[in-house]
């Protein structure tokens, strides 16, 4: 099976890629270590398990983590938010940005609000599949 990738340049260009099953994961983090990046992400963020919070490898974003609380992605600072759980509420890790509400299509609230880059939520193992070189999820 053969896939095609579409990636962005951190200059806007587009670059096409041809992959298959078993490397595409590895031109996706090969590519976005070099600040190539998906589509922006969907309204709410991407969505992985609690799992992967704490392995996950920003270079699928074509991000770059600037400290444990700080990524650097899509052209902003995102920071680490920790929701403890409570009551009927799951425990969440997501990494997010401030914004306006003018500035951009899904942001919460009347004047500023918070736009979401990913959440790690939920049962689910990780399976390596998305950690950095060498680190598994729980």
């Amino acid at each position: 099976m053969h896939l095609r990738l579409h990636l962005t340049s951190p200059l806007g260009h587009g670059l096409e890629l041809e992959a298959t099953a078993e490397d595409y994961l590895e031109l996706l983090r090969e590519w976005g270590a070099k600040g190539y990046r998906p589509a922006p992400p969907p309204p709410g963020g991407y969505v992985l398990p609690l799992a992967c919070a704490g392995c996950f490898d920003w270079a699928f974003l074509g991000a770059r983590e600037l400290d444990s609380e700080t990524v650097e992605a899509f052209g902003f600072r995102w920071r680490r938010r920790h929701l403890a759980g409570r009551r009927d509420l799951p425990e969440v890790v997501k990494f997010s940005r401030g914004a306006w509400q003018f500035e951009e299509e899904g942001v919460e609230g009347k004047r500023q609000g918070y736009v979401t880059l990913v959440r790690f939520e939920g049962p689910g193992d990780c399976g390596g599949t998305w950690c950095r070189a060498g680190q598994g999820g729980r």
